[in-house]
């Protein structure tokens, strides 16, 4: 039997995704620059060019727009990050290849990394068991490249991969947070794309060979 096209999208779907989209990309600049709990769907309406009526048509609420901005931009990046663990290469240029996409986001689209680092990772709402598994899957995605480099004798085989792998993520997450508060500075004639890259190199470095100076370079 011939298999039946792939119809396109209707019109409507097409349209009421891209409002949709709309409202989520306006909430992100709010939450970014007035907080969530002093946001008000006011705000988000007017950022958006909408009738302030219109929001509550997609959305039940602010808090459900916030779970919105997790769920469907996390899960991106997630598949990212999981598809870089999961391709062939080193140890090491799957570690920096994560470590660049990660601190890519935040070049792109800062304000989102802002709101998932101030709004996000650090309430309530983290610890809910969907997102928690979620964020589990950014953890079990580094555990992978660690177990699979020590197979290749890549990484030290008596180190557990479980807990390393939240050392990596624990000193991305410090380097992001510093971009998000400004502690680290980019300087505007600094190529930024540059910058991410020698940061992502300098991250995985420090993990994989320490700090200590190598005697062979004195």
């Amino acid at each position: 039997m011939t298999p039946m096209p792939k119809s396109e999208p209707k019109p409507e779907s097409r349209t009421r995704r891209d409002k949709r989209n709309q409202i989520v990309d306006a909430a992100i600049s709010v939450f970014a620059r007035s907080g969530f709990h002093s946001a008000r769907v006011s705000e988000i309406a007017a950022e958006a060019g909408i009738a302030y009526g219109l929001v509550y048509h997609y959305f039940k609420n602010k808090e459900e727009i916030l779970n919105t901005i997790f769920e469907e931009r996390w899960t991106g990046l997630l598949a990212a990050v999981e598809n870089i663990a999961d391709s062939p290469g080193s140890t090491e240029e799957k570690l920096v290849g994560i470590t660049s996409m990660i601190l890519g986001a935040y070049r792109v689209n800062p304000e989102w990394v802002k709101v998932f680092v101030l709004e996000i990772q650090r309430s309530s709402r983290f610890s809910q068991p969907d997102q928690m598994r979620s964020v589990g899957r950014l953890f079990g995605a580094i555990a992978r490249v660690l177990r699979d480099g020590q197979a290749k004798g890549e990484v030290r085989g008596d180190l557990d991969p479980e807990i390393a792998c939240y050392i990596v993520v624990g000193g991305l997450e410090i380097v992001v947070t510093g971009l998000v508060l400004d502690v680290i500075e980019i300087d505007s004639g600094r190529d930024e794309s540059a910058y991410c890259s020698r940061v992502a190199a300098s991250v995985v470095e420090i993990f994989l060979r320490g700090l200590a100076a190598d005697i062979r370079d004195q």
